[in-house]
Protein backbone atom coordinates (compact mmCIF):
# COMPACT_ATOMS: atom_id res chain seq x y z
CA UNK A 1 0.00 0.00 0.00
CA UNK A 2 1.00 3.52 -0.98
CA UNK A 3 0.64 6.39 1.60
CA UNK A 4 0.28 9.56 -0.04
CA UNK A 5 -0.47 13.48 2.09
CA UNK A 6 -1.58 16.06 0.17
CA UNK A 7 -2.38 19.87 0.68
CA UNK A 8 -5.11 21.72 -1.58
CA UNK A 9 -7.48 18.73 -2.08
CA UNK A 10 -10.99 20.44 -1.34
CA UNK A 11 -11.83 22.58 -4.40
CA UNK A 12 -10.30 23.23 -7.82
CA UNK A 13 -7.76 21.27 -9.52
CA UNK A 14 -6.72 19.95 -6.00
CA UNK A 15 -9.97 17.96 -5.37
CA UNK A 16 -9.81 16.73 -8.86
CA UNK A 17 -6.51 14.81 -8.28
CA UNK A 18 -7.80 14.23 -4.64
CA UNK A 19 -10.64 12.34 -6.32
CA UNK A 20 -8.30 10.58 -8.97
CA UNK A 21 -6.08 9.24 -6.24
CA UNK A 22 -8.44 7.99 -3.83
CA UNK A 23 -10.35 5.84 -6.42
CA UNK A 24 -6.62 4.08 -7.24
CA UNK A 25 -6.55 0.94 -5.58
CA UNK A 26 -3.63 -0.17 -2.67
CA UNK A 27 -3.87 3.90 -1.69
CA UNK A 28 -3.96 5.17 1.85
CA UNK A 29 -4.75 9.05 1.44
CA UNK A 30 -4.10 11.69 3.74
CA UNK A 31 -5.33 15.48 2.94
CA UNK A 32 -5.35 18.03 5.15
CA UNK A 33 -7.40 21.15 4.82
CA UNK A 34 -9.61 23.46 7.34
CA UNK A 35 -12.81 20.91 7.17
CA UNK A 36 -11.26 17.51 6.94
CA UNK A 37 -10.64 14.81 8.46
CA UNK A 38 -6.99 15.74 8.96
CA UNK A 39 -7.17 19.09 10.70
CA UNK A 40 -4.77 21.79 8.88
CA UNK A 41 -4.86 25.53 8.74
CA UNK A 42 -2.30 26.40 6.72
CA UNK A 43 -1.95 30.29 8.11
CA UNK A 44 -0.81 29.09 11.11
CA UNK A 45 2.47 27.29 11.57
CA UNK A 46 1.96 26.01 14.99
CA UNK A 47 -1.43 24.18 13.67
CA UNK A 48 1.53 22.79 10.53
CA UNK A 49 3.73 21.43 13.25
CA UNK A 50 0.67 19.68 14.78
CA UNK A 51 -0.51 18.14 11.79
CA UNK A 52 2.96 16.79 10.83
CA UNK A 53 2.91 15.05 14.23
CA UNK A 54 -0.76 13.73 14.24
CA UNK A 55 -0.02 12.29 10.98
CA UNK A 56 3.76 10.74 12.10
CA UNK A 57 1.94 9.33 14.73
CA UNK A 58 -0.98 7.60 13.05
CA UNK A 59 1.61 6.40 10.33
CA UNK A 60 3.90 4.58 13.07
CA UNK A 61 7.14 3.86 10.84
CA UNK A 62 5.39 3.65 7.43
CA UNK A 63 6.90 5.78 4.88
CA UNK A 64 5.54 8.86 2.54
CA UNK A 65 5.46 7.41 -0.97
CA UNK A 66 4.09 11.01 -2.36
CA UNK A 67 3.67 14.51 -1.04
CA UNK A 68 1.52 16.87 -3.27
CA UNK A 69 1.89 20.44 -1.49
CA UNK A 70 -1.10 22.11 -4.04
CA UNK A 71 -3.09 24.77 -1.62
CA UNK A 72 -2.68 28.12 -2.59
CA UNK A 73 -4.49 31.46 -2.38
CA UNK A 74 -4.15 35.22 -3.03
CA UNK A 75 -5.09 37.78 -0.88
CA UNK A 76 -5.14 41.45 -2.71
CA UNK A 77 -5.30 43.80 0.57
CA UNK A 78 -2.50 43.75 3.31
CA UNK A 79 -3.27 40.41 5.97
CA UNK A 80 -1.42 38.82 8.53
CA UNK A 81 -1.16 35.02 9.77
CA UNK A 82 -1.41 34.76 13.46
CA UNK A 83 2.43 34.20 13.16
CA UNK A 84 2.91 38.07 11.71
CA UNK A 85 3.38 37.26 8.49
CA UNK A 86 2.08 38.27 5.20
CA UNK A 87 -0.81 35.94 4.27
CA UNK A 88 0.02 34.94 1.04
CA UNK A 89 3.83 34.39 1.43
CA UNK A 90 3.01 32.29 4.46
CA UNK A 91 0.40 30.28 3.26
CA UNK A 92 1.69 29.31 -0.32
CA UNK A 93 5.40 29.14 0.52
CA UNK A 94 6.19 29.23 4.61
CA UNK A 95 3.94 26.66 5.65
CA UNK A 96 4.63 24.44 2.90
CA UNK A 97 8.12 25.06 3.49
CA UNK A 98 7.43 23.88 6.92
CA UNK A 99 5.58 20.77 6.36
CA UNK A 100 8.54 20.07 3.64
CA UNK A 101 10.50 20.12 6.38
CA UNK A 102 8.99 18.21 8.68
CA UNK A 103 7.92 15.29 6.59
CA UNK A 104 10.94 14.89 4.76
CA UNK A 105 12.57 12.20 7.32
CA UNK A 106 9.64 10.10 6.72
CA UNK A 107 9.78 10.03 2.79
CA UNK A 108 10.28 6.40 1.44
CA UNK A 109 12.97 5.97 -1.55
CA UNK A 110 11.79 6.96 -4.81
CA UNK A 111 8.88 9.21 -3.08
CA UNK A 112 7.50 11.55 -5.43
CA UNK A 113 7.02 15.43 -4.12
CA UNK A 114 5.34 17.88 -6.15
CA UNK A 115 4.66 21.45 -5.36
CA UNK A 116 2.30 23.64 -7.12
CA UNK A 117 4.18 26.32 -8.55
CA UNK A 118 2.45 29.14 -11.46
CA UNK A 119 3.94 30.50 -15.15
CA UNK A 120 3.36 33.82 -13.25
CA UNK A 121 6.76 33.25 -11.14
CA UNK A 122 8.44 34.24 -14.80
CA UNK A 123 8.41 37.88 -15.88
CA UNK A 124 8.81 36.74 -19.95
CA UNK A 125 5.56 35.33 -18.80
CA UNK A 126 3.29 37.61 -16.59
CA UNK A 127 2.85 41.59 -16.75
CA UNK A 128 2.72 41.10 -12.87
CA UNK A 129 5.70 40.24 -12.30
CA UNK A 130 7.31 38.72 -9.04
CA UNK A 131 9.12 40.96 -6.98
CA UNK A 132 12.74 41.53 -8.44
CA UNK A 133 14.87 40.24 -4.94
CA UNK A 134 13.83 37.07 -2.70
CA UNK A 135 14.56 38.05 0.71
CA UNK A 136 11.96 35.67 3.05
CA UNK A 137 12.25 38.26 6.19
CA UNK A 138 11.06 40.75 3.86
CA UNK A 139 8.80 38.86 2.05
CA UNK A 140 6.76 37.41 5.31
CA UNK A 141 6.72 41.27 6.64
CA UNK A 142 5.67 42.64 3.48
CA UNK A 143 3.56 45.45 3.76
CA UNK A 144 0.69 45.30 0.39
CA UNK A 145 0.87 48.66 -1.46
CA UNK A 146 -2.57 50.59 -1.39
CA UNK A 147 -3.97 53.64 -3.17
CA UNK A 148 -6.94 55.19 -4.35
CA UNK A 149 -8.08 52.64 -7.13
CA UNK A 150 -8.54 48.56 -6.78
CA UNK A 151 -5.64 47.93 -9.49
CA UNK A 152 -2.76 49.10 -7.34
CA UNK A 153 -4.08 47.13 -4.37
CA UNK A 154 -4.47 44.18 -6.97
CA UNK A 155 -1.47 44.89 -8.66
CA UNK A 156 0.48 44.50 -5.05
CA UNK A 157 -1.16 41.49 -4.11
CA UNK A 158 -0.87 39.92 -7.74
CA UNK A 159 3.17 40.22 -7.20
CA UNK A 160 3.02 38.79 -3.81
CA UNK A 161 1.17 35.82 -5.30
CA UNK A 162 3.61 35.41 -7.85
CA UNK A 163 6.33 36.16 -5.32
CA UNK A 164 5.21 33.21 -3.60
CA UNK A 165 4.87 30.93 -6.65
CA UNK A 166 8.98 31.66 -7.51
CA UNK A 167 9.35 30.36 -3.83
CA UNK A 168 7.40 27.22 -4.22
CA UNK A 169 10.04 26.67 -7.34
CA UNK A 170 12.63 28.15 -5.55
CA UNK A 171 12.13 25.65 -2.48
CA UNK A 172 11.57 22.42 -5.04
CA UNK A 173 15.13 22.97 -6.73
CA UNK A 174 17.00 23.51 -2.82
CA UNK A 175 15.19 20.15 -1.81
CA UNK A 176 15.91 18.49 -5.09
CA UNK A 177 19.83 19.46 -4.57
CA UNK A 178 20.40 18.18 -1.67
CA UNK A 179 22.49 15.06 -0.81
CA UNK A 180 19.83 12.79 0.96
CA UNK A 181 17.08 13.96 -1.59
CA UNK A 182 19.40 12.40 -3.90
CA UNK A 183 20.58 9.55 -2.10
CA UNK A 184 17.45 8.66 -1.41
CA UNK A 185 16.22 8.79 -4.98
CA UNK A 186 13.43 11.26 -4.09
CA UNK A 187 11.97 12.72 -7.32
CA UNK A 188 10.98 16.86 -6.60
CA UNK A 189 8.66 17.97 -9.05
CA UNK A 190 7.72 22.11 -9.53
CA UNK A 191 4.16 21.87 -11.65
CA UNK A 192 2.70 24.45 -13.18
CA UNK A 193 -1.55 23.88 -13.97
CA UNK A 194 -1.98 27.14 -15.80
CA UNK A 195 -4.67 29.43 -15.21
CA UNK A 196 -8.37 27.61 -14.28
CA UNK A 197 -11.30 29.83 -14.33
CA UNK A 198 -13.72 29.08 -11.63
CA UNK A 199 -11.44 27.57 -9.35
CA UNK A 200 -11.13 29.02 -5.09
CA UNK A 201 -7.95 30.66 -5.89
CA UNK A 202 -9.40 33.82 -6.64
CA UNK A 203 -11.78 33.75 -3.80
CA UNK A 204 -10.13 36.83 -2.39
CA UNK A 205 -9.78 39.02 -5.63
CA UNK A 206 -12.00 41.48 -6.76
CA UNK A 207 -14.72 40.75 -9.21
CA UNK A 208 -13.56 40.22 -13.16
CA UNK A 209 -9.48 40.73 -11.89
CA UNK A 210 -9.00 37.12 -13.40
CA UNK A 211 -10.35 36.44 -16.92
CA UNK A 212 -13.43 34.18 -17.40
CA UNK A 213 -14.44 31.24 -19.72
CA UNK A 214 -17.27 29.09 -20.15
CA UNK A 215 -18.46 27.00 -17.27
CA UNK A 216 -17.37 24.08 -19.45
CA UNK A 217 -14.41 24.72 -20.36
CA UNK A 218 -13.52 25.62 -16.95
CA UNK A 219 -14.59 22.77 -15.68
CA UNK A 220 -12.36 20.63 -18.27
CA UNK A 221 -9.28 22.54 -17.60
CA UNK A 222 -9.86 21.71 -14.15
CA UNK A 223 -9.93 18.13 -14.44
CA UNK A 224 -7.36 17.65 -16.88
CA UNK A 225 -5.39 19.84 -14.31
CA UNK A 226 -5.99 17.61 -11.66
CA UNK A 227 -5.41 14.41 -13.12
CA UNK A 228 -1.96 15.50 -14.76
CA UNK A 229 -1.39 16.84 -10.64
CA UNK A 230 -2.64 13.09 -9.92
CA UNK A 231 -0.20 11.60 -12.38
CA UNK A 232 2.90 13.19 -11.84
CA UNK A 233 2.36 12.64 -8.10
CA UNK A 234 1.54 8.67 -8.81
CA UNK A 235 4.80 8.38 -11.18
CA UNK A 236 2.53 7.57 -14.32
CA UNK A 237 4.24 10.89 -15.91
CA UNK A 238 8.30 11.00 -15.13
CA UNK A 239 10.34 14.14 -15.92
CA UNK A 240 12.78 13.97 -18.64
CA UNK A 241 16.38 14.11 -16.58
CA UNK A 242 17.95 17.34 -15.51
CA UNK A 243 13.83 18.38 -15.40
CA UNK A 244 11.77 19.40 -12.72
CA UNK A 245 9.79 22.13 -13.44
CA UNK A 246 6.39 20.55 -15.45
CA UNK A 247 4.42 23.31 -17.49
CA UNK A 248 0.82 22.40 -18.86
CA UNK A 249 0.38 24.30 -21.73
CA UNK A 250 -2.87 24.53 -23.89
CA UNK A 251 -3.44 20.71 -22.00
CA UNK A 252 0.28 19.33 -22.81
CA UNK A 253 2.60 18.75 -20.19
CA UNK A 254 5.90 20.49 -20.91
CA UNK A 255 9.43 20.64 -19.34
CA UNK A 256 10.82 24.35 -20.03
CA UNK A 257 13.30 26.06 -17.83
CA UNK A 258 11.71 28.05 -15.31
CA UNK A 259 12.63 32.14 -15.01
CA UNK A 260 16.34 32.85 -14.69
CA UNK A 261 15.94 33.96 -10.80
CA UNK A 262 14.19 30.06 -10.25
CA UNK A 263 17.31 29.11 -12.19
CA UNK A 264 19.79 30.68 -9.76
CA UNK A 265 21.58 28.32 -6.97
CA UNK A 266 22.51 31.00 -4.65
CA UNK A 267 18.74 32.73 -4.37
CA UNK A 268 17.42 29.04 -4.06
CA UNK A 269 19.88 28.72 -1.12
CA UNK A 270 19.04 31.85 0.78
CA UNK A 271 15.24 31.13 0.33
CA UNK A 272 16.21 27.69 2.12
CA UNK A 273 17.87 29.08 4.87
CA UNK A 274 16.05 31.93 5.47
CA UNK A 275 12.60 30.29 5.75
CA UNK A 276 14.50 28.07 8.10
CA UNK A 277 15.44 30.72 10.51
CA UNK A 278 11.73 31.80 10.15
CA UNK A 279 10.18 28.69 11.00
CA UNK A 280 12.82 28.00 13.87
CA UNK A 281 14.53 24.86 12.46
CA UNK A 282 18.03 23.88 10.98
CA UNK A 283 18.99 23.92 7.05
CA UNK A 284 19.84 20.47 6.87
CA UNK A 285 17.39 17.94 5.14
CA UNK A 286 16.28 16.63 8.80
CA UNK A 287 14.40 18.89 10.80
CA UNK A 288 16.12 18.34 13.76
CA UNK A 289 19.55 19.09 12.06
CA UNK A 290 21.53 21.85 13.96
CA UNK A 291 22.54 24.39 11.10
CA UNK A 292 25.99 24.56 12.31
CA UNK A 293 26.26 20.86 11.75
CA UNK A 294 24.42 20.75 8.32
CA UNK A 295 26.18 20.63 4.80
CA UNK A 296 25.39 23.88 3.17
CA UNK A 297 23.17 23.11 -0.16
CA UNK A 298 25.00 21.74 -3.05
CA UNK A 299 24.12 22.74 -6.64
CA UNK A 300 22.91 20.27 -8.59
CA UNK A 301 21.36 19.77 -12.57
CA UNK A 302 21.88 23.36 -13.12
CA UNK A 303 19.00 22.97 -16.50
CA UNK A 304 16.33 22.38 -13.23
Amino acid sequence: MKTIIMTGGTSGLGQATAHQVQVMPGIRFILGGRQTRWPLELSSLSSVRQFCEHVLDALGGTKIDALILNAGLSFPLQANTVDGHETTFAVNHLAHYLLLRLLAPALAPQAIVVITTSNTHDPQFSPVAPFSTIDARQLAHLKLETGPTADLAFASGFRAYATSKLCNLLTARAFAAMPQTRAAGVRVIAYNPGFIPGTGLGRNLPTGALPNSTPHLAEAARLHAGQVLADLALGHIVPPAGHLYASLVRGQVTWPAPSELARRDDVAQQLWRDSAQLVGLGIGWAAQEDPLQSNAIISAHKTL
